[in-house]
């Protein structure tokens, strides 16, 4: 295996585990594209009143599905004197509440945060029951006269003509005889369904709460559940309109039950829902924690606040490195080291960028005349090194000093600058200056601060500051392309001035 060849797989696996990793948080686990991107939260209060006997109490609420159109964020449950768990029963989630002793009037309540997905990013959940209408042999030729009036054989339309005829055909002798005194909505759905499923249409009754901004005590919302062939969808029994799955959170399906009361009587259950909007990012971690994903759980989001903010300010490290790249190996401008320009960037997003070129300049200029001095005294390396040291913290002390006593707080921020590397770019600069003159001084100084700067306006970008926070993965692609640049041996573009008068011959 050539190293040419080894090169370009290495920039094959860090692309593809970089841009998967990336790919695979924004269409599994919901984060966002723009890191300022908002989200639209729906917190859903359930409020259940119910009168105890006296005795011991329990209490049993079909909790939300597992729904792929919804990610649950929260759930908490608050109720005095009785104890909360959650069970699974037959592939149904349920809140349980149980208490020794209640007596009198009882109020239990359990609150939710979720968020919605759009459609497109929905699974498909197939029926898994089969197609049975369950009709009196005497009543079949009445739901034979009943379903000519179709229409359509499309699932949606005909529900909607099914329901129409239900709700206002009640002066037709043949919808009479099929309701039988069904006058409730839930007994009414479940006739909807029968009548369907006589022509191949899976549907069924649902129950849940309908997401409305700001709304206190809503009663339960009942729904038919069609499917279309591709996904399922709701339909308002009242209306005959569809209902956006966004704008529905749907508790109990079919025969399942909602609420369950022992020990108790005259149950009531009420919503409250409440819209707001979130960061995305926050949204996509707090679902993806509550799921025990491993990409949330083993990153730098599962680690404190103080030490994620450290940890998102040395990712942007590598950004400078690709800057220093690119400006050295295929721009070709000279830089005094490979990580000065990069540690001085970071110290323009700590000053600001003017204030940080004047402090630097500054600190710079008057190192190297103190160092223009120490050269005439012959002293060894490690001294003359050290005392330039001494002479950084000194002036960083003076600048700083006296710019509070003339109002100039800017001048404290000094203090950012690493000032082993300054003293170090002073020694070089010095040594340069003596050895090649001060044009080449100037000229590795302005590549330097030229590179810091360009450096400074990526890595403090708010884009890219939250992109690479956000998906830390995409290091991986920037170290392909930094592996790329290094195995480039071709002219760079000073290359081309430099040999412009060969062109000439």
């Amino acid at each position: 295996m050539t190293k040419q060849f080894q090169i370009i797989l290495l920039i094959v696996i860090l692309m593809g585990i970089g841009l998967g990793g990336a790919l695979y948080k924004h269409l599994i686990l919901g984060f966002p594209l723009l890191p300022k991107q908002q989200q639209e939260i729906w917190n859903v209060e359930t409020a259940i009143e119910f009168e105890a006997d006296g005795g011991a109490a329990s209490v049993r609420l079909n909790l939300p599905d597992n729904d792929p159109a919804r990610k649950q964020l929260f759930m908490q449950s608050l109720a005095t004197g009785f104890s909360y768990r959650q069970i699974e029963e037959g592939g149904l989630s349920f809140g349980v509440w149980e208490s020794p002793q209640a007596e009198g009037r009882q109020k239990l309540f359990f609150r939710t945060e979720a968020v919605f997905l759009p459609d497109q990013r929905v699974e498909v959940i197939q029926p898994d029951w089969k197609l049975e209408a369950h009709f009196l042999d005497q009543l079949k030729p009445t739901v034979d006269e009943v379903m000519k009036k179709l229409s359509s054989s499309n699932p949606i339309p005909a529900a909607q003509k099914v329901l129409q005829m239900i709700s206002l055909g009640n002066g037709d002798i043949n919808i009479a005889l099929l309701l039988n005194d069904k006058n409730s909505r839930m007994q009414r759905l479940r006739l909807a369904s029968q009548l369907l499923a006589t022509v191949g249409i899976y549907a069924r009754p649902a129950s849940g709460v309908e997401m409305k901004d700001k709304q206190r005590k809503q009663t339960v919302s009942r729904w038919l559940e069609v499917f279309d062939g591709e996904r399922w969808r709701l339909l308002d029994p009242g209306s005959f309109d569809e209902v956006k799955a966004s704008l529905a959170m749907v508790l109990q399906r079919g025969d399942e039950p909602l609420l369950e009361v022992y020990g108790g009587s005259k149950s009531r259950l009420s919503f409250s829902t409440l819209r707001e909007l979130r960061s995305g990012f926050s949204v996509a971690i707090t679902a993806g924690q509550l799921q025990h994903s491993a990409l949330i759980d083993l990153s730098i989001y599962s680690l404190p606040v103080a030490d994620q903010n450290t940890f998102k300010l040395l990712l942007l490290i590598p950004l400078g490195a690709f800057v220093v790249v690119i400006l050295r190996n295929l721009v070709g401008i000279q830089t005094s080291g490979t990580f000065m320009p990069i540690l001085i960037a970071l110290s323009f997003m700590q000053t600001t960028l003017l204030v940080g070129l004047l402090l630097f300049l500054a600190v710079v200029a008057l190192g190297l005349l103190l160092r223009a001095y120490l050269s005439q005294l012959n002293l060894l390396l490690v001294p003359r090194i050290s005392a330039v040291l001494v002479f950084v913290i000194i002036i960083y002390a003076a600048i700083g000093i006296s710019t509070y006593k003339l109002g100039l707080d800017w001048g404290l921020k000094v203090t950012f600058f690493p000032m082993i590397i300054l003293a170090w770019t002073i020694e070089r600069m010095s040594i340069l200056w003596e050895e090649d003159g001060p044009h080449e001084v100037l000229v590795q100084g302005g590549g330097s601060l030229l590179t810091a700067v360009l450096a400074y306006l990526l890595m403090s970008h708010p884009y890219v500051d939250g992109m690479i926070f956000m998906y830390p993965e995409l290091l991986l692609v920037v170290l392909a392309i930094i592996i790329m640049i290094g195995s480039y041996t071709g002219y760079r573009l000073s290359d081309l001035r430099r040999f412009e008068p060969m062109e000439r011959l």
